[in-house]
């Protein structure tokens, strides 16, 4: 029988199977992202502590099956682990459902994710103690397009190098950055233009901790524009939470 390997997960999607089985998808900080299957979590409180649930931060305890992709969890629990309160706020649960399938977007099975990891857990940390923002979706997404490797330049034109200190510079997805002003017409159509006052925020909040988020200025709809045109360029499909997060922060805002 393979040996039980044991590591911190979050869940990111789970379903129901057969009668009492649950099917999830987890981001674990040792083993990457991981399918597993639950026999009894519906019913065994036991072992599974009700803890197979989007969201719910767990020490995982499971072992691989020979044959098939599902790793069989034999046990699941709190720990000492943090866990994230969001489910009586409407905003949290729609930034937290949002974050949850954007890193499911972004990871592929079993590949190397400490950092997503480590990011997803910080920004879910936040959400819990603080509120669903601008600022807060808009530093989570840089920072999940830094460890999927698609790191984001808002501070130096990606022609020329210099400092974007003009009154205005140009987003354009293909070169992942701001195009400066004096740069603009050596650059495809189809550029976003960001006010000097965006770029400068989506630079500070790709910097910034997620932890240190709260209160931080964020982009205007120039810049949330500029980061959503980037994500739609590379995923190949529309995330069905950002609708519902965007209606949110908007009748928030």
């Amino acid at each position: 029988m393979p040996a039980e390997e044991t590591t911190p997960a979050i869940v990111l999607r789970a379903r129901d199977y057969a009668e009492s089985d649950r099917i999830v998808t987890l981001l674990t900080r040792d083993y990457g992202k991981l399918g597993g299957i639950g026999k009894g979590a519906k019913a065994s409180r036991h072992r599974f502590e009700r803890k197979l649930e989007p969201f719910s931060h767990v020490m995982l305890h499971f072992r691989r099956r020979p044959h098939g992709q599902l790793v069989f969890i034999t046990r699941a629990e709190a720990a000492d682990l943090a866990q994230f309160r969001i489910e009586e706020d409407l905003g949290r649960i729609a930034l937290g459902s949002y974050m949850l399938e954007l890193t499911d977007t972004l990871t592929a099975e079993a590949s190397e994710a400490n950092d997503a990891y480590h990011s997803l857990s910080s920004a879910l940390a936040a959400l819990s103690s603080g509120c669903a923002d601008a600022a807060l979706r808009q530093a989570f997404e840089l920072r999940a397009l830094g460890w999927a490797g698609y790191g984001l330049e808002f501070a130096r034109c990606r022609v020329c190098s210099n400092v974007a200190d003009t009154d205005s510079v140009y987003f354009v997805a293909g070169r992942g950055g701001v195009v400066c002003a004096r740069c603009h017409d050596r650059v495809a159509e189809g550029a976003i233009r960001l006010r000097a006052e965006s770029a400068a925020a989506l630079a500070k909040l790709g910097a910034m901790r997620i932890d240190e988020v709260g209160g931080a200025t964020p982009a205007g709809p120039d810049g949330a524009l500029a980061i959503s045109r980037f994500l739609n360029s590379i995923l190949d499909r529309k995330l069905r939470t950002a609708e519902f997060l965007d209606s949110i922060l908007n009748g928030a805002g």
